[in-house]
């Protein structure tokens, strides 16, 4: 179930509940939106993969899903994505090793990443790296959409 509402400071801010139990987004501007966005995920992790689908796509971003980074070059180049949400612990080859594949390839540099890590030594090597957004594990929601949509936006950094 989706709801709407106004926060505190005014702003309009989006809400999924999930049915089965409390699963809230808010926080995020129904503004900031924007439909032809794309994100591809890659996570080995498959509950994790699949709740960021669910969540993103509520927020009218199309996503690719990958649950390892095999050929990971032609699948970005067959649909280059706005952006790429990648895990540290992605399959086979570990998100660093990713990055640096990806920094290879003169088109797909310039996708921004959002490196997710619960490291935040990782974290910072990632950034150096080429990440252009970090996510450290724990976060929230709000947070996760409020990245993404910056890293889709064309024109922002980190």
């Amino acid at each position: 179930m989706t709801t709407t509402g106004v926060g505190i400071s005014g702003r309009q801010y989006g809400c999924i509940q999930n049915v089965a139990g409390p699963l809230y987004i808010c926080g995020v501007e129904k503004s900031m939106q924007r439909e032809n966005y794309s994100l591809a995920v890659f996570d080995s992790d498959r509950a994790m993969l699949d709740a960021c689908t669910l969540i993103l796509k509520e927020h009218g971003i199309a996503i690719q899903a990958f649950s390892n980074s095999t050929d990971i070059v032609n699948q970005l180049q067959a649909h280059p994505p706005s952006a790429i949400l990648l895990d540290n612990s992605i399959l086979p080859h570990g998100g660093l090793e990713v990055l640096q594949l990806l920094q290879q390839h003169w088109e797909l540099k310039e996708i921004p990443v959002i490196y997710m890590t619960a490291n935040g030594v990782t974290g910072d090597k990632a950034l150096r790296y080429g990440a252009g957004f970090l996510l450290i594990k724990p976060f929230d929601l709000p947070q996760l959409v409020e990245t993404v949509l910056r890293a889709c936006r064309p024109g922002t950094g980190s």
